[in-house]
C-alpha cells in the first residue's frame, strides 16, 4: 500500500510516499480500506512543527485527522463494526488518514448514512466534531441563543453555522465578500463582511463568539460579547490558556477548542447528516501523490469549504 510520510519538520516538500505493508488489526481494531481522507489545517501545523507543544510525536510520521472507508477485517474484541461496512472516524493527532489502508479502533468509527460519498464523509469528522464540541461542551449553546462564526466559509466554519441553526440560534458569520451567498446558502441568518466591516466593532452583542479561524483573540472581541457568554477559539495562545484557568474571575468566558475523537459524537453528526441538516462542500480533491500541493493550498487560507485527497487503490 501507499501512504504519506515524512521525517522531519519544514514544507510542504518534507512529505513523500513510501510503500508499506498493510498492517492487521490488533485486538479492538479494524482494518480500513481507506477510500479518501480529509486535508485540515492542524494537518500542516504539525507538519511544519508549529503545534509540536501540543502534538508531539516521532518520526516518522504519516499526516490525516480523519478518513472514510470500507472495513477490511474486524479484529478481535470488537462488536459494532463489522466486515464491509462503510465507516468514517476521526483519528487522534498522531495522525495517520493520508494512507490507502490502517487500523484504528472501532470506538472511533461511525457509519456512513446512505446518500453520502467516500469523500463527502472523509470531510466531517475532524471539523464537524471541533464545531460540536466548541459549540456544545465549551460555549453550552442553547436555544435562541446568538451566535457569531469567524471564518464562516472554512472547513469548520459550514458546520459550526449548521450546528448552530440545529440548536436553534440564531447565526451571524463572518467571511469575506466573494463567500457572502455561499454561507448563506449553509443557513447564516445574518453575514458580515470583513473587507467592508470590522465584526468587531459591531453594535450587536453575542452570546457566543466561535473564532473557527483562530484570527481574532478575547480582547479585540469583548465588546461584542454579553455578560456570561463564551468565546471559543481553534489555535490556543498563552492568553487563552490564562482565561481557561481564570475562567470563574471573569464575566466573559474564554476557552480554546481540542477536540476529542469518537464514534458517540460522530454519531450525533451521522444523525443530523441523515436527515439533511449536515452536509458539506469539497473544494477540490487530490491524489495521495499531490498531498504537497493540498498542503499548499490550505496554507492559503482560501479553501472554501474542504480539502479531500482520494485514494485510487
Amino acid at each position: 500500500m501507499q501512504k504519506v510520510v515524512y521525517t522531519q519538520y519544514g514544507p510542504p516538500e518534507v512529505m513523500q510516499i513510501m510503500d508499506a505493508p498493510v498492517p492487521e488489526p490488533e485486538n479492538g481494531e479494524i482494518l480500513i480500506r481507506n477510500m479518501a481522507a480529509a486535508v485540515n489545517p492542524v494537518d500542516y501545523k504539525v507538519r511544519n512543527g508549529s503545534l509540536k507543544f501540543i502534538a508531539p510525536g516521532k518520526f516518522p510520521r504519516t499526516p490525516g485527522g480523519d478518513m472514510a472507508g470500507i472495513v477490511e477485517k474486524a479484529g478481535s474484541g470488537t462488536s459494532r463494526i463489522k466486515a464491509g461496512d462503510k465507516v468514517f472516524a476521526m483519528l487522534s493527532m498522531a495522525g495517520g488518514g493520508y494512507a490507502e489502508y490502517l487500523c484504528i479502533k472501532e470506538d472511533l468509527a461511525s457509519l456512513i448514512p446512505s446518500g453520502f460519498s467516500f469523500e463527502e464523509a472523509a470531510a466531517v469528522p475532524l471539523a464537524g466534531l471541533t464545531s460540536l464540541q466548541a459549540l456544545r461542551e465549551n460555549a453550552g449553546i442553547q436555544k435562541g441563543m446568538q451566535v457569531l462564526i469567524n471564518g464562516g466559509s472554512g472547513g469548520v466554519g459550514i458546520y459550526a453555522i449548521q450546528i448552530a441553526r440545529y440548536f436553534e440560534t440564531e447565526v451571524t458569520a463572518v467571511c469575506s465578500s466573494k463567500n457572502v451567498e455561499f454561507v448563506k446558502a449553509f443557513g447564516a441568518h445574518h453575514v458580515i463582511d470583513y473587507t467592508k466591516e470590522d465584526f468587531t466593532r459591531s453594535s450587536k452583542q453575542f452570546d457566543i463568539v466561535f473564532d473557527a479561524v483562530a484570527m481574532s483573540s478575547l480582547g479585540k472581541c469583548r465588546k461584542i460579547l454579553r455578560k456570561g457568554g463564551s468565546y471559543v477559539t481553534t489555535v490556543p495562545s498563552p492568553a487563552t490558556f490564562f482565561q481557561q484557568a481564570t475562567a470563574f474571575l471573569r464575566s466573559r468566558k474564554a476557552s480554546f477548542i481540542m477536540c476529542k475523537p469518537g464514534h458517540k459524537d460522530l454519531d450525533f453528526l451521522a444523525k443530523m447528516m441523515a436527515e439533511g441538516k449536515l452536509r458539506t462542500h469539497i473544494d477540490k480533491s487530490y491524489p495521495i501523490d499531490q498531498a504537497a500541493e493540498a498542503h499548499k493550498y490550505i496554507e492559503t487560507g482560501r479553501v472554501k469549504g474542504k480539502l479531500v485527497i482520494k485514494m485510487e487503490h
